[in-house]
């Protein structure tokens, strides 16, 4: 195959290519993760980031890696990147070969130990779940500190949220600053073709986060029943058939109800965006009508 003719399939994937030709050096998957969440501060790449481990991390960069070295663009070894691939600039936009210019030389020449603290210190929130902040001058731990003083609350809240148009890193990023604890998926089946929101992926990644996941697919909507939905007055209706079943969905709304008592901050996913559009809403108006509870649409 000439792996110059045939490129990645996904635009951000070519971008990540080109940034790695461009920065010039091999460089650790850590470290391109570094550069990358920079670069994408002055132009948008295609990744979101999340407060992680090691610093700043988007999953779907690291899951493109592998692909990347499973097609043959780039090598793996001792966690070590290799380009195998001479002009991947050559895949991209004209404005976004340029932006990779505006990179500055003194972000571009850094790594290991001096280019976590230099995101640290510019990007606190990133390093709120970091491990290894004794890295760092005292200042910067102390911007940590307070970065993380933010993101503390405590009132008791049932939050919804859809996962439509974002994300995975732009999903986590919403519960993490608003101190979500749980969360309680009410898909009937969990399941999704978008990166990160099947049952095995959330159920993975989001207590590496500090955030539980329960799956209550008694709460969901039977799959038959959410076809042919096309204009608002086919939601009213399936919306309004799905309220007069709530009754009788006791024992699931009162593991909704026990899991906010011992959280306190939680939150039930489903795919719509926009709350009204999904059965969610119904679940926690009935709540709130029922047993006061406080609700917060994200």
């Amino acid at each position: 195959m000439n792996i110059q003719n045939n490129k990645p399939k996904f635009y951000r994937q070519r971008f990540l290519l080109s940034l790695l030709r461009f920065i010039n050096t091999e460089v650790t998957r850590t470290e391109l993760q570094k550069h990358s969440f920079l670069f994408s501060q002055q132009a948008p790449m295609g990744y979101d980031f999340v407060p992680y481990q090691y610093g700043c991390y988007s999953f779907q960069l690291d899951k493109d890696l592998l692909n990347l070295s499973e097609r043959g663009f780039i090598e793996i070894v001792d966690s070590k990147i290799k380009l195998k691939v001479e002009k991947p600039a050559l895949w991209l936009r004209i404005k976004d070969s340029n932006s990779l210019f505006k990179y500055p030389d003194e972000q571009k020449r850094l790594k290991g130990n001096a280019l976590v603290v230099f995101v640290y210190k510019n990007y606190p929130y990133y390093a709120t779940k970091s491990q290894i902040t004794n890295i760092c001058p005292s200042g910067v731990i102390k911007q940590i500190r307070q970065e993380k003083e933010k993101l503390i609350s405590f009132e008791s809240t049932i939050y919804t949220i859809g996962y439509e148009g974002i994300t995975l890193e732009a999903y986590i990023n919403k519960l993490i600053k608003n101190n979500i604890k749980l969360i309680g998926d009410i898909r009937k089946n969990p399941f999704s073709r978008k990166f990160g929101f099947s049952y095995k992926a959330l159920n993975d990644i989001l207590p590496k986060l500090d955030i539980e996941y329960v799956h209550i697919p008694q709460l969901g909507v039977e799959s038959n029943k959410r076809q042919d939905l096309n204009n608002k007055e086919d939601y009213k209706k399936l919306f309004d058939e799905y309220k007069t079943t709530l009754p009788a969905r006791e024992e699931a709304l009162n593991k909704v109800l026990d899991l906010q008592k011992k959280h306190r901050r939680i939150a039930l996913t489903c795919f719509e965006k926009h709350h009204h559009d999904c059965h969610r809403h119904c679940v926690t108006d009935y709540l709130s009508d029922n047993y006061k509870t406080q609700t917060i649409h994200l």
